[in-house]
């Protein structure tokens, strides 16, 4: 039997924007029905927005990233939690497909979720899912999120929907 070595969970860095970049490009690759972005729209960034991102995620007392990263700390996973209009919003959840059925998502969004609780006692926390992301929905599911918005257009992909989650 062969073990797999343990990622870390960790809050990301601002000099690691480059391995952020590259992280979510190859999210937004990989499963572009994810997210409320595109691939083609984050190519066009410069660099002082990946910069930016990096600070924010790193630094801002309102939005925290955090990484999974494996042994030679190559980044193979990531969550964003941020303070968004009295709520606590879950983003950017992706880990990448060869580190997957190994509970790091399970263990990135309990990270964040546990920060959102002490930093925003008593607000809600959302999340936007497509509901083709099969795996991602029973995990919210499976930490106690519910649906709580209609289907909405994932205006990158007609005729795909998200729909919004909350914490109960």
């Amino acid at each position: 039997m062969t073990s797999i070595a343990p990622v870390v969970i960790r809050r990301s860095t601002v000099s690691e924007w480059e391995a952020l970049k590259a992280l979510r490009l190859r999210a937004l690759e990989s499963d572009p029905l994810a997210f409320g972005s595109t691939l083609a729209e984050e190519l066009a960034f410069d660099e002082r927005r990946w910069r930016d991102r990096a600070v924010n995620g790193a630094e801002s007392a309102t939005t925290r990233q955090w990484v999974a990263a494996d042994p030679s700390g190559q980044l193979v996973g990531s969550i964003v939690v941020a303070l968004v209009e009295e709520n606590a919003f879950v983003f950017g959840m992706w880990v990448a497909p060869e580190s997957r059925g190994r509970g790091i998502a399970g263990r990135l969004l309990d990270v964040g979720l546990e920060w959102a609780h002490s930093a925003f006692p008593g607000s809600p926390v959302k999340l936007d899912v497509n509901p083709k992301q099969v795996a991602a929905v029973r995990l919210y599911l499976s930490r106690g999120f519910r649906r709580s918005g209609p289907d909405r257009p994932l205006g990158h992909s007609p005729p795909e929907v998200r729909y919004e989650m909350t914490l109960a």
